[in-house]
């Protein structure tokens, strides 16, 4: 971003106040990933406080897209990407800061890079925790598979494998065979067939909370099944009335 609109005019009565905070900070030892995670934990309390209504909804969008810091900038393009999770995006931040504040050794400066990549990280992840929770993480199982019920007896049937825990968190290591399991539905018809993998993707990732990066999707179905998973869709075909 602009470094002027980032920095502002300089002045040598800066120096004199921002050597001793600088002093302060590194005295007392708060390295700038721990004054993040403060941050970050900030904005996730403040955000689980909103009820989000369609007015607060749409004025919290406008407010996302128009945010315009250091830490907006680098965060919001790092979002675009499906292959990243949360704490990757934020460890891409704080390269990005590193970078930045390598450029400068005037203490006003530092000062002032620090102050605006903490107090824009609070507000842009605020916005974020509001609206990628509650908005933009819209589509599940439900809204692909085929069948009033089909989702609540597949969701029960995972939990009852332990493959997820109560709240949907992916439990087990293997995605590989995981994805399997949901391709056998997509095949057999349960899953919509007219949605495109990176829509079944991404109801995967709002479903158990976790990552479906495409390349590993795409090697997973073309794996054929082994013991264990035909088993699987034996048993799956019993409950969801699939001819297998």
């Amino acid at each position: 971003m602009d470094e002027k609109k980032l920095y502002g005019n300089w002045y040598f009565w800066k120096e004199i106040i921002g050597y001793p905070m600088m002093l302060y900070y590194w005295i007392k030892g708060d390295k700038i990933r721990k004054m993040l995670s403060q941050r970050i934990e900030k904005a996730k309390l403040k955000a689980e406080q909103i009820t989000l209504t369609q007015k607060n909804k749409n004025e919290f969008l406008i407010e996302y897209e128009n945010l315009d810091n250091f830490f907006s900038f680098h965060f919001k393009e790092i979002d675009q990407s499906r292959n990243h999770n949360f704490q990757e995006k934020i460890d891409y931040c704080l390269q990005q800061y590193k970078k930045e504040s390598s450029k400068h050794l005037n203490s006003s400066n530092l000062m002032i890079l620090q102050g605006n990549f903490l107090s824009g990280a609070e507000n842009t992840l605020f916005l974020y925790f509001v609206l990628d929770k509650k908005v933009k993480r819209e589509i599940r199982l439900s809204d692909i598979m085929i069948g009033e019920n089909s989702s609540k007896i597949f969701i029960e049937f995972l939990k009852d494998k332990k493959f997820i825990d109560e709240n949907h968190n992916l439990l087990v290591d293997q995605k590989s065979s995981f994805i399997r399991v949901h391709r056998f539905l997509k095949d057999n018809h349960i899953i919509n067939p007219d949605f495109q993998d990176i829509t079944i993707i991404e109801a995967m990732e709002n479903e158990y909370n976790t990552n479906f990066d495409k390349g590993t999707f795409s090697r997973a179905i073309t794996i054929k099944p082994n013991d264990f998973e035909k088993s699987l869709y034996e048993e799956l075909s019993k409950i969801l009335n699939i001819k297998y």
